[in-house]
């Protein structure tokens, strides 16, 4: 088995839903693929969500952010497909700290990871109501030679 705490929990965002984000990207570094759930889990996460790998989910956003540095749509929910008797949908949460959020873009040398003081300052902030769709998957970070 994989080293799974190497990497992280993603909502790979479909082709055409990563495109239709990429046209609202106003800065240098493009993103737009993807909402973390879980950076570098430990085991009892990795356990947990390793189940869910494979598993579509639907994402609604519910706002726009940004501030001079990263740009990002917020995600209001996330469902994915539980085929359990009582529904057929559960929700899907981030289990790190920090907002389910899609980067849209940032300027070249800021890390994806400050897209919190996006969400507790942000310069711009906007009503925007979307949905897109995605597959639940582990993303291993590659080796630097």
């Amino acid at each position: 088995m994989k080293n799974m705490t190497n990497g992280y929990y993603a909502v790979c965002l479909d082709k055409q839903y990563c495109d239709t984000i990429r046209k609202t990207a106003t800065m240098d570094v493009v993103r737009s693929d993807h909402i973390t759930i879980s950076y570098k889990p430990d085991t009892s996460t990795k356990d947990r969500l390793s189940k869910l790998i494979g598993k579509r989910v639907n994402v609604h956003i519910n706002e726009f952010r940004a501030n001079d540095n990263i740009e990002a749509f917020w995600v209001e929910s996330m469902f994915y497909d539980s085929y359990s008797l009582t529904t057929n949908e559960k929700e899907l949460l981030r289990v790190d700290s920090g907002a389910p959020h899609i980067t849209i873009s940032h300027k070249t040398g800021i890390k994806p990871n400050e897209a919190g003081t996006m969400f507790t300052n942000p310069t711009r902030q906007e009503k925007k109501v979307g949905y897109v769709e995605g597959t639940f998957k582990w993303i291993e970070f590659k080796k630097r030679k």
